[in-house]
């Protein structure tokens, strides 16, 4: 009895032992598929996360080497705007274009309040008098020549749309109909208006440049300058264009200087405006020498000058500064200083500023006249040597400079 519960036991303890053991065998098993399968996916998991940032890295990389490309582009103003056009840009007919232009001037200095508003709406209603169809273009997102002109017309309601000027894209037909005209001023007068918001979408379509979203920005306005609706269609066309830069270089003046034909520089005759005048009349040079080879500075001029007959000691000091200093500058020989058609402070002009173009006030007393008269003056000589439609006889020559071609020589002369 004995005997055969112990058989029975060990036999027990042996199936016991085989289950135990087949049990730990096909755990194993289990756990050594399980961990094979787990290192198959959780490898390829890794892989997957190594490859993500591996690119996450190179987009990083790409952006910090963007960064400092752009950092490294907009440390020097000038050279960043004045960079050579991509080659799907076609210079030879934007000269061409520029040749046959009606004249486009820009009228800048990169120092506030040396005159450039008073300047450029008194010359425009000069014009307009004489029979010009006359185009005033405010680039300056303070919109003084805005408010001048607008006020002296009594627009209440105003549009301030000088910002198409600067985006690609809209019909040059559809933005010729979007120039104010003001007839009250002027039947031959109209104006592209601008106030603050004119300074987001200048800076807009900066970084649409910077980023690489618009290939280039820098020319929209002379597409829209050159088409049939400003320059040859006989309802819409223009005889001059007058643009009011402000003093900084930003877009909006960069596309002034690509689509204009010429420049008139206004200077107070004081020390810290006369450096000014030189570096405007610098930055004017690498503008002509990369973007624009057909501008032409017509003249320095005299602005708040103090005696209409005399200069005083200081003004004649600034005077011989800028002609002493100007040939580093301006390098396509001689550049007049209008010493003799000055524009003078008058308290009438500084009480109009804002409010009116004293030009076309309806008083004709003496002071009113001579203010008009003075206008005139600078006006007689600019039409001078404008050459109305005639600028197609004006090519670009050869003009040997101080220094080499790839220093910015301007190598064409007026």
């Amino acid at each position: 009895m004995l005997g055969s519960v112990a058989g029975l036991d060990l036999t027990v303890t042996n199936e016991v032992f085989a289950a135990v053991a087949t049990a730990f065998g096909f755990a194993a098993l289990c756990y050594g598929i399980g961990r094979r399968r787990g290192s198959d996916k959780d490898k390829a998991s890794l892989d997957e996360l190594r490859a993500a940032n591996s690119k996450q890295d190179a987009i990083i990389r790409a952006h910090n080497k963007r960064f400092d490309d752009l950092e490294k582009t907009v440390g020097d103003p000038q050279d960043f705007w004045s960079k050579v056009p991509p080659p799907t840009f076609d210079r030879a007919r934007h000269q061409e274009e520029l040749a046959q232009s009606i004249p486009i001037i820009t009228v800048v200095n990169f120092k506030g309040g040396v005159g450039k508003t008073t300047i450029c709406a008194n010359l425009a209603a000069h014009f307009a008098a004489k029979g010009k169809r006359v185009l005033l273009i405010d680039f300056d997102y303070q919109g003084s020549l805005s408010d001048t002109v607008m006020s002296h017309a009594d627009l209440n309601k105003r549009t301030f749309n000088a910002q198409l000027l600067l985006e690609a894209g809209h019909s040059a037909a559809e933005v010729r109909g979007l120039a104010e005209r003001v007839s009250k001023i002027s039947p031959n007068l109209w104006i592209y208006p601008a106030f603050y918001g004119f300074s987001r979408a200048e800076i807009q379509q900066m970084f649409r440049w910077l980023i690489g979203k618009d290939e280039e920005i820098r020319f929209n306005l002379h597409g829209y300058l050159q088409s049939p609706a400003f320059q040859t269609n006989p309802d819409t066309k223009f005889d001059l264009v007058l643009i009011d830069a402000p003093p900084r270089l930003l877009t909006g003046v960069v596309n002034a200087l690509a689509a204009s034909t010429h420049v008139l520089v206004p200077t107070i005759l004081d020390g810290q405006s006369h450096i000014a005048t030189l570096n405007t009349l610098g930055a004017i040079q690498i503008f002509r020498q990369r973007l624009n080879r057909s501008l032409k500075t017509l003249a320095v001029v005299p602005s708040h000058v103090t005696n209409s007959t005399s200069y005083n000691a200081r003004e004649l000091s600034a005077i011989s500064e800028l002609e002493r200093n100007m040939p580093e500058y301006h390098l396509d020989g001689p550049l007049p200083i209008l010493v003799d058609r000055p524009i003078v402070r008058k308290e009438e002009l500084a009480k109009a500023g804002g409010s009116e173009v004293y030009y076309l006030t309806d008083s004709n007393d003496k002071k009113t006249n001579e203010i008009r008269q003075m206008f005139a003056h600078l006006g007689d000589y600019l039409e001078a040597r404008l050459r109305w439609n005639a600028l197609s006889q004006q090519q670009p020559i050869a003009f040997p400079g101080k220094l080499t071609d790839e220093n910015r020589t301007a190598a064409f002369g007026s």
